[in-house]
């Protein structure tokens, strides 16, 4: 075992730019700062060995909410018009392939940040 294999992840991240994603799952988590945003499993459809990174939704702020609204929207999909078909919404995106653009959006903390731009499949 090498010094550094324990931050050999970090290498594998992908660069900023566009990319083909399978939507693999979606699920909610709590975080340390008493948040539940939606999370997006995202798989690279191509062979690489990159790994993206967590997709993350702050559904519970009315500006959170809204971008994913319109992402939704890029993706095709009918604003929903309850909880529950908002569920059906994101259910029906699972197996989906879409396109995403990742952006480093605080180079200093190496945040990611990935927007649905549009459903191939």
């Amino acid at each position: 075992m090498g010094m550094f294999d324990d931050i050999g992840q970090m290498f594998q991240e992908p660069e900023d730019g566009r990319y083909i994603v399978r939507v693999e799952n979606y699920y909610r988590k709590k975080t340390n700062h008493n948040l539940n945003p939606l999370c997006w499993e995202l798989k690279l459809m191509n062979e690489s060995p990159l790994v993206l990174p967590v997709k993350f939704s702050q559904i519970e702020t009315n500006y959170g909410f809204q971008i994913l609204m319109r992402e939704l929207k890029n993706l095709g999909c009918l604003k929903p018009k309850s909880s529950a078909e908002f569920e059906e919404v994101l259910t029906s995106l699972k197996g989906a392939i879409i396109e995403v653009n990742i952006t480093t959006t605080k180079q200093n903390e190496g945040l990611r940040d990935i927007r649905f731009l549009r459903k191939l499949y």
